[in-house]
């Protein structure tokens, strides 16, 4: 009976968690839905107030460099900041699809999960980005971009398989625990 018990919480356990996955994930999508709904200028304004930020990190005396010097590195810099925005939105979307996909054992039991995780995720994410370009084809200011989809789909290949290794290393650790007897 108590096996059964243990069993029991194990499987609550599993879909709490799958429950809290997906509501981050819905959360997450609202959230880059939300960065894209903004207009052109509102964009701009918090892509810029980053930009400042970061190249007075790489520049420190940024403020005494001539006007073209400046605005030569404040559009590379604004340029680096905009994609690791996607980068970094899809990467998070990535890895939240990713664990909720661990935690079907149908899916875990496959041959190369890793693989077939991974690039579920991107293709899943890649058409969210792709309809979420198409949106911001309707806001004002704002313009649908392939490469901004490449580079979203990129970031949740890479956010999947960062979750991806960790949970390859762990299980493996796991497994040769059990071997040991641990």
């Amino acid at each position: 009976m108590k096996s059964g018990n243990v069993m029991l919480k194990n499987r609550l356990g599993v879909w709490i968690l799958r429950i809290v996955l997906m509501i981050l994930i819905v959360f997450w999508m609202n959230v880059i839905f939300g960065f894209s709904a903004e207009d052109g200028e509102q964009s701009q304004s918090l892509s810029d107030k980053i930009t400042i930020e970061v190249v007075q990190i790489i520049e420190p005396d940024y403020a005494s460099l001539d006007t073209l010097t400046r605005q030569k590195l404040f559009n590379n810099v604004s340029f680096c900041v905009r994609k690791t925005g996607h980068f970094g939105e899809y990467g998070i979307l990535g890895l939240l699809i990713a664990g909720l996909l661990l935690t079907f054992e149908k899916i875990r039991s496959m041959k190369k999960v890793e693989l077939k995780i991974a690039l579920s995720t991107a293709v899943i994410c890649m058409v969210y980005a792709a309809t979420d370009e198409i949106h911001q084809g309707f806001v004002d200011g704002r313009s649908p971009k392939v490469m901004d989809v490449l580079i979203d789909t990129s970031g949740a290949f890479v956010g999947a398989a960062f979750l991806l290794i960790i949970w390859f290393l762990l299980d493996r650790k796991r497994r040769q625990n059990e071997l040991m007897g641990k």
